[in-house]
């Protein structure tokens, strides 16, 4: 009997595991770090902020996210057909490019410049240009492949760079719940 059950429980984890579908990431912290205000921590923010002056980020926006993608059934990189990052723009200084990138592990609410975490310049989205206030979305796949590839367990942050003298405020999770960013994956069989 008890290889009935180790059998079933094989056939279900596998039954797991090749379902595709639609995911939404649950964010644990979302916050930025000021060149200007090394010393600052602002977690508590409604905006996230990501800036650049010249070729040199002054604002850095970092979203960590809970990671589940295990318990999705995801073990694989190739599982993931397509993964998207939402953002509300609120506020243009500047407008230019911004681009996502991976960090392997968490971004803590008390971050400060000083502290900050440094992404992986290697695996990032295609830069979306940014102009006016609104919705924006970047094509995260690869950061998401990474985030399978690396830990399926371990948390994982998306950095916003700004390029191009950007000066660009997004909303964050503490201002509302509707225009928060949001993090979506698609798997496959």
């Amino acid at each position: 009997m008890r290889y009935l059950y180790a059998l079933m429980g094989i056939f279900l984890l596998l039954a797991a595991t090749a379902a595709a579908g639609s995911f939404t990431a649950e964010m644990d912290v979302d916050t930025y770090v000021d060149a200007d205000q090394a010393n600052q921590s602002f977690a508590d923010s409604d905006l996230l902020w990501a800036a650049s002056v010249g070729a040199e980020p002054t604002k850095l926006a970092y979203l960590s996210f809970i990671n589940v993608l295990g318990a999705q059934g995801i073990f694989k990189p190739e599982q993931i057909a397509s993964a998207t990052l939402t953002l509300d723009v609120a506020k243009v200084d500047k407008p230019g490019k911004i681009k996502a990138y991976f960090l392997h592990g968490v971004a803590l609410d008390t971050m400060t410049w000083y502290d900050k975490l440094e992404y992986d310049a290697e695996v990032s989205s295609s830069p979306v240009d940014v102009d006016e206030v609104g919705s924006y979305t970047l094509d995260v796949t690869s950061i998401i492949k990474k985030a399978v590839e690396t830990c399926m367990e371990c948390g994982y942050t998306i950095v916003l760079v700004a390029e191009d003298d950007a000066s660009v405020a997004f909303t964050s999770s503490e201002a509302s719940t509707e225009n928060k960013p949001i993090l979506e994956y698609v798997t496959e069989e």
